[in-house]
């Protein structure tokens, strides 16, 4: 396998080699996988599905060795899982508030961060603007919470007290 672009090559059901490239792998039940997809002559993806099989690590050089089919359809099922979740938390729609200011604008607001502290007895959240600015070089904001029935943020509150701030700031560090 090539560690740099994470390609390698199988022999196809034809009989000839087919180039590949890495979209993840992963160990489940005492195995190791490969998810990945073909690729054409030029070293272009070819679209379609993506593929798998089981394949062990050599630690002396780094790479995977002896390749092989996936063999049950409780392993396809259990792969499919995997998938399914990896895709569901990569397309998480972002958690959007709306947030007044001291002017009584409201801003749409992307939630970053929820946590809550034993100590104060609060939950607290971080924030966000939404613009088209990355969202490194946005400002992070802090605020207290109340939760609805569902766990939805229902009202901001300011945060009291500047051991409050502290463990907030201390939380924000953390991330």
């Amino acid at each position: 396998m090539n560690e740099e672009t994470q390609e390698f090559m199988i022999i196809g059901k034809d009989g000839k080699e087919q180039k590949c490239r890495v979209v993840f792998t992963f160990d489940a039940e005492e195995k190791s996988y490969v998810l990945f997809s073909l690729m054409d002559e030029a070293g272009n993806e070819i679209p379609g599905d993506i593929s798998a099989m089981t394949f062990e690590y050599d630690d002396n050089n780094g790479e995977m060795t002896n390749l092989m089919p996936v063999e049950t359809e409780a392993e396809w099922e259990m792969i499919n899982e995997v998938v399914l979740t990896l895709l569901d938390e990569f397309q998480e729609e972002p958690q959007l508030i709306t947030v007044t200011d001291e002017d009584g604008i409201d801003q749409a607001c992307e939630v970053i961060h929820t946590f809550s502290s034993d100590q104060f007895g609060k939950s607290y959240v971080l924030y966000v603007p939404v613009t088209d600015e990355p969202i490194e070089e946005r400002d992070i904001f802090a605020a207290q919470y109340l939760s609805g029935n569902d766990g939805s943020i229902e009202e901001l509150l300011p945060i009291e007290t500047d051991e409050e701030w502290t463990f907030v700031e201390d939380i924000l560090n953390e991330l």
